[in-house]
C-alpha cells in the first residue's frame, strides 16, 4: 500500500508542477525553481492523503482477518457463503491449518 501512496504522491506532485507552469501562482516568488517547490508541496499532500486512505483499507482487512480468527462459528452462522469462501481461500494459502 505504500507503493500506491508513493505513486499517488508522484502523480499529485506532477499535477502541481503542471499547474505551476501553466498559471501564475508563483510569479512573485523571490527564489528560483518554483516548479520544484510546487512539486514538493503536491507530493507531500498526495502522499499524506493517500496514506490516510490506505491505512483505513489496511485496518479493515486486518479487522476482517482477526474477527475471522476470533469467531469462525459466528461468522459461519451469520454469513455461510462468505465463511465458506474465506475458508477456501485460507486453505489454499495455508494448507493443513483447518
Amino acid at each position: 500500500l505504500f507503493m500506491v501512496s508513493l505513486i499517488v504522491g508522484l502523480v499529485t506532485g506532477g499535477i502541481a508542477m503542471l499547474f505551476e507552469t501553466s498559471t501564475g501562482w508563483f510569479d512573485g516568488w523571490p527564489y528560483d525553481h518554483a516548479e520544484w517547490v510546487a512539486f514538493a508541496v503536491g507530493f507531500v499532500v498526495g502522499l499524506v492523503l493517500c496514506s490516510i486512505l490506505m491505512s483505513v483499507i489496511a485496518s479493515s482487512v486486518n479487522s476482517t482477518i482477526v474477527l475471522f480468527a476470533e469467531g469462525p462459528a459466528e461468522f459461519e452462522k451469520n454469513h455461510p457463503e462468505l465463511s465458506a469462501e474465506m475458508r477456501e481461500a485460507w486453505q489454499s494459502a495455508h494448507p493443513g491449518c483447518f
